[in-house]
């Protein structure tokens, strides 16, 4: 009898846990049918980075670009209403809008691991961790920002670790791409280090075309680095016209935080004294000879 009480016990248990889970997963928000599901509208997304990519190759890069994009939706059998409308729809949804730049920066970071894989010239895979030029970045290889929060801020800060030496040269680089429907691109890089007496060099630089950027601090005074840090945002830059609900978004694509030790420069050695004074030298006067005495 009591283990008939306790097998009905354990059962209603049981069954309460699968009417939880099945709870949980009724509440669970899906999109609706109307709207492009989250992969698929992460493989256009992704498509769409690549075609912007193929046509900045090209000199109409403008015209190119249209095209290239619609031959994204072509082979998606997907309109550019449909499209729009998924875009606005994610737009006012940010958990699910931050799914898909989740599954963009994975694509992002397996995109430069295979590139690294396969040996192509200037991944910057190729450096050892200890060698005189090693790769330091310690993020993924690649983000999506927007200019809805938190997306159109993506920040770093590493501390330096015994790699590091006095008088390296740090130099962050990335590519920088744009899914903009309407107005101005603006995104803004920015790169700082903190040298071993706590002061602090910067710089900065503004994203706004399709393009490779290098950002580059010397420790010029060998004072040793202390820490990195820095940040990449997406900016408001929102002119008359312009709708807030389009779509805005900057990928950054293969990141890489090169640090790079150079050698001191030694004080040049003085020439021989000797040798440099050799043309100098006045040799001492002759004596002169005497007159002949003159003859009477």
């Amino acid at each position: 009898m009591i283990s008939m009480l306790k097998a009905i016990r354990a059962g209603k248990t049981l069954c309460g846990l699968c009417f939880a889970l099945f709870f949980l997963v009724a509440c669970k928000p899906s999109v609706p049918s109307e709207y492009l599901q989250p992969d698929e509208m992460t493989d256009i997304l992704y498509d769409y980075h690549l075609a912007s990519s193929m046509a900045e190759l090209s000199a109409n890069d403008s015209a190119n670009t249209q095209q290239y994009r619609a031959a994204v939706l072509k082979k998606y059998e997907v309109t550019q209403q449909q499209f729009e409308a998924s875009l606005a729809y994610y737009m006012r949804h940010t958990e699910q809008l931050k799914a898909i730049y989740e599954q963009l920066n994975e694509r992002f970071t397996n995109e430069a691991s295979a590139l690294g894989a396969s040996g192509i010239s200037g991944d910057n895979d190729q450096f050892s961790a200890n060698g005189d030029t090693a790769n330091v970045w310690h993020g993924d290889a690649g983000y999506v920002l927007s200019l809805q929060k938190p997306f159109q801020l993506y920040s770093f800060a590493q501390q330096a670790d015994s790699s590091f030496h006095k008088g390296d040269v740090l130099m962050l680089n990335f590519d920088a791409n744009f899914i903009f429907q309407d107005g101005n691109r603006d995104g803004v890089a920015m790169l700082s280090v903190q040298f071993a007496n706590d002061s602090i060099a910067s710089q900065v630089v503004h994203i706004t075309t399709a393009n490779h950027y290098s950002l580059m601090l010397r420790d010029d005074a060998r004072l040793g680095i202390k820490a990195v840090r820095g940040f990449l945002m997406l900016s408001q830059g929102q002119t008359e016209g312009e709708s807030e609900t389009t779509m805005k978004m900057m990928f950054i694509t293969r990141i890489s935080l090169l640090r790079m030790h150079t050698k001191a420069q030694t004080a040049a050695a003085p020439a021989d004294s000797i040798a440099n004074r050799r043309d100098s030298v006045v040799p001492p006067p002759q004596p002169t000879p005497p007159l002949p005495m003159p003859t009477r």
